[in-house]
Parts: structure tokens; C-alpha cells; sequence
């Protein structure tokens, strides 16, 4: 499980205490080799973060509301997170997506108001339900799981469609120490239907979360370019992840951000 991918040498120059590759320094931009590319990085970065932003969400609110009614709670099923604004509403849903309990944080995992436990369980809008359905669906379906628990993220899928869904699922680890990147899959989800799907990795790879000064490395040549799972990984290990789709082909990933290392 515990497996690193790349090159050796090159994995422990990235590693070693340097300005090269220090948490604070930037990584030189090369130009965008065409307009496709350039694409597929914003797209890359902006799912990205949007994965984070949400998971932080609920992470946040689930620790919360742990500590005041939910403990023990046996009804709860999992959880639906929908963006309002520059906020985030978490809904603890139990079976038919009833809702349970509610809580909010900001783009940064900060709660934005006091926990709600709702005495009568509420029924679900469109909204959550569509999300529910997908999530249960993806949750429920035959994939190539690196870990016995695994979370998920459940975002519309881009553009207008309705009760269209992407669901990511992403391995659970109980160590700080891990970064579970391999096992990551992304569902897309239409009227109830699975209409595609796929893994980021061929390995249940695990990064090991990069001590201050340094960063991580994995090989990925699935991808010309980073996919939005690596800017996820990265923002949730607070981490640099460099990241080689080819011969003399680097990227640094930091703050969420993709940028090609000159040659």
C-alpha cells in the first residue's frame, strides 16, 4: 500500500530541504503548449479546489456537530454539501435523505453560525436528494477501493444539465502521516445512471505528507497535464506536489495552483 512512484533520484531531490523546492518558492511558469492545456489547467484548478473547499466543509461541520447532538446519532447516513454563495451548507441526511442536522462554514472551513439539530427531520429539496441519489449510487457501485472507508465529494456536473452529478470518491486514512491519492475514482452521474467514469491511478500509491521545506512527487501519465485530484491532494495535505507527465515533464502544484517547471 505504502508505495511511491517515479524516479528515485529525482523524488529525493524534491524532498531535500532547498530554495528549489522550499513551501514558499515559486516554481519558474513555462508558457501553456496551446490553448487545450491551458484549459485543462484552469478546469483542473478550479474542480480542485471546489473538491477541497467542500470536503473541508464537511469535515469541519461533521466535527462540530459531533460535539454537540450527533454523537451517537444512528439515523445519520451520510452528508450533502451545497455551495450558496461564499458559503457552504452541510446537511447530515439520514434514510430518504431526510435532514437530521444542518451547519455552515465559509470557503475555509470556518463556521459561520451555531449548529442546528432539527427536532423534526426535514424532507430534502431537489437539490439534496439529486445529490444523495448520486452519492448512493457511486457509493454503491463496483470500483477498485484502496481503503475500507471512503468519503465523497458530490458536485453538479458543469453546465445547466438537470440531475446531472459528478461524484469523487476519495480513500479515508486515520494517519496524519498519509496522503491516500491512489483509489481516487470520479463518477458522472445523469437521471439516475452512471454515464462514465474513472480511476486517477492504476496503484493504491500513498504519498507521504511532506515535512515543512519540502514536497511531494508522484509520476502520473494518465494526463498530459495535473488533473483536479491532484490539486485536491495537495491542498488537503497543505503540501507542494510535484507531479511528472512525461520525459522532462514536471509540474508543481501549490496553493492550488499548476505550473510546468522549466527544462
Amino acid at each position: 500500500m505504502k508505495r511511491w512512484t517515479g524516479m528515485l533520484g529525482l523524488l529525493a531531490w524534491l524532498c531535500a530541504a532547498s530554495p528549489a523546492v522550499s513551501g514558499n518558492a515559486r516554481a519558474p511558469a513555462a508558457p501553456a503548449d496551446d490553448v487545450g492545456t491551458a484549459q485543462a489547467i484552469a478546469q483542473a484548478e478550479a474542480r480542485g479546489r471546489q473538491m477541497f473547499e467542500h470536503d473541508l466543509a464537511a469535515e469541519r461541520a461533521t466535527d462540530a456537530l459531533l460535539e454537540q447532538d450527533m454523537r451517537g446519532d444512528t439515523r445519520v447516513r451520510g452528508w450533502i454539501t451545497e455551495q450558496r454563495g461564499s458559503h457552504y451548507e452541510v446537511s447530515m441526511i439520514g434514510d430518504g435523505a431526510v435532514v437530521l442536522y444542518r451547519a455552515a462554514t465559509d470557503a475555509q472551513g470556518r463556521m459561520t453560525g451555531a449548529t442546528e439539530t432539527l427536532d423534526v427531520p426535514a424532507a430534502p429539496t431537489t437539490y439534496q436528494a439529486g445529490a444523495a441519489a448520486a452519492r448512493a449510487l457511486a457509493l454503491n457501485s463496483a470500483f477498485d477501493a484502496c481503503a475500507q472507508t471512503y468519503n465523497s465529494v458530490v458536485l453538479p456536473a458543469p453546465g445547466t444539465a438537470a440531475d446531472a452529478w459528478t461524484v469523487y470518491l476519495l480513500p479515508a486514512t486515520t494517519d496524519p502521516a498519509v496522503v491516500p491519492l491512489g483509489g481516487t475514482h470520479r463518477l458522472d452521474i445523469a437521471h439516475g445512471r452512471i454515464v462514465s467514469r474513472r480511476a486517477f491511478t492504476h496503484s493504491c500509491i500513498q504519498l507521504k505528507r511532506a515535512p515543512p521545506g519540502a514536497a511531494m512527487f508522484i509520476t502520473h501519465l494518465q494526463d498530459p497535464t495535473p488533473t483536479e485530484i491532484h490539486v485536491f491532494w495537495s491542498l488537503w495535505a497543505r503540501s507542494p506536489l510535484y507531479v511528472s507527465t512525461g520525459k522532462d515533464v514536471i509540474w508543481k502544484i501549490e496553493d492550488g495552483r499548476i505550473r510546468r517547471m522549466q527544462d
